[in-house]
């Protein structure tokens, strides 16, 4: 398996986690607060290190989003 192919794969898998995350909340099924963490056992970086990776949904007041680029797409319709 390509490194190319197991990027893409990942990539299509984190919109994939968007589309459900916003889903969820939109309709109530899912809490605004969720924690995953995992830790991948090695670092290529750092010498005897591991690579921690971590998921976190938490409600924030409007002002403090990011540049209109990474804004949320879906909007909710009547």
């Amino acid at each position: 398996m390509s490194d190319e192919y197991r990027k893409e794969r990942i990539e299509r898998l984190l919109k994939e986690l968007e589309y459900e995350v916003t889903r969820g909340m939109m309709d109530g099924e899912i809490d605004e607060t969720l924690v995953f963490q995992f830790y991948v056992p090695i670092s290529k970086r750092i010498p005897d290190g591991v690579v921690v990776c971590r998921f976190e949904t938490r409600p924030v007041q409007r002002h403090f989003m990011a540049p209109a680029d990474l804004r949320p797409r879906l909007k909710i319709v009547p």
